[in-house]
């Protein structure tokens, strides 16, 4: 005679057997994941390459959490070992091959050590670039805030700026955007240039003394915040009018022949607040324009809406504007 089961004790053994089922799955599932895991010989030779003799010990290891530059020049690898407890330990390592060459590099950065990185650059690597002097590398710590590792030929470590690239030219001069608290009221863009030949870093946006689309948004913050002071302490906004939503539009545009630069700066809010009152709205999109970035001593900057310089120049990519002509028309020397 065949067993009767009770209905609900039929469910709940039912029910059981799915929730280990899916429990053996699931484990199976990451044991499957960490037997992908690609070794540092496997990531090598997917780009037709053999890992250098010195690295053989190492070859079968798995790596987490690198970056691939490869390109006709120069290959260059950027990576973790891939650990059982799943965090990303110092030091961050690096394989470089040259392919004129044939000779390969291997380097490792300790970047607890630095005194500007104190650990925080230990992140996954999100890009490898190639300059003639240096590999840079960018490393993450929040959707607001990365690394910027610059890393000599030689695989030495050079210097850890806080922020992200955003372009390179002349002999030695890196545009980076700084890091941002990612939880805020406010946020406000900063660039900089660092000098590779110094290393010395300069701040280019914003830059004093302000200019007038800049002062006279901030003049109109600033009367805002006087009257509004209630409206500051219920958003916990620091109500700084020096201190504004800003944003880079598309990319910043070089010139190495006149060490100038140029880029866009957005100024409409990013940060939404509850209720029917807001802050006085920006100006819109303002391009500026750099020149002598190379030396602080002579450097200076214009201010311009973007709406103006299409209606003085035309709807023009912002490098035509770096050119020597249109610099004198715009600086006004």
């Amino acid at each position: 005679m065949p067993t009767i089961i009770d209905g609900m004790a039929g469910l709940r053994h039912i029910g059981l057997s799915c929730i280990l089922a899916g429990i053996v799955v699931l484990l199976l599932a990451a044991e499957t994941r960490q037997a992908r895991k690609q070794t540092l010989a496997e990531v090598v030779a997917a780009a037709g390459l053999t890992a250098p003799r010195e690295a053989a010990v190492e070859q079968g290891r798995p790596i987490t959490s690198y970056a691939v530059l490869d390109d006709r020049s120069v290959y260059v690898l950027a990576y973790y070992w891939d650990l059982p407890s799943g965090i990303l330990e110092d030091p961050l390592r690096i394989l470089s091959y040259d392919r004129g060459s044939g000779v390969w590099k291997a380097g490792q950065l300790a970047l607890a050590g630095d005194p500007i990185a104190h650990g925080e650059c230990v992140g996954s690597i999100l890009r490898v670039q190639a300059l003639p002097y240096a590999f840079l590398l960018d490393t993450h710590i929040n959707p607001s805030a990365g690394c910027l590792l610059v890393v000599s030929r030689n695989l030495e470590f050079r210097a850890a700026l806080y922020g992200w690239y955003l372009a390179a030219f002349g002999e030695g001069l890196i545009v980076f955007q700084r890091s941002e608290v990612h939880f805020a009221s406010v946020h406000p863009a900063e660039l900089a240039v660092y000098d590779a030949r110094t290393g010395q870093e300069m701040a280019l946006f914003p830059r004093k003394p302000f200019q007038a689309i800049r002062s006279a948004y901030g003049a109109e913050l600033a009367e805002f915040y006087r009257t509004h002071e209630d409206w500051c302490m219920r958003n916990n906004h620091p109500c700084d009018p020096e201190s504004m939503d800003s944003s880079v539009v598309g990319e910043v545009a070089t010139s190495a022949q006149e060490h100038a630069l140029a880029f866009v700066i957005s100024y409409d809010a990013i940060q939404e607040f509850p209720g029917d009152l807001k802050t006085p709205p920006g100006p819109g999109k303002v391009v500026y324009l750099y020149r002598h970035v190379d030396n602080q001593a002579t450097l200076e900057y214009r201010e311009l809406l973007l709406s103006d310089i299409e209606a003085r120049f035309g709807n023009l990519p912002l490098r035509s504007l770096l050119e020597p002509e249109r610099l004198q028309q715009i600086f006004g020397k």
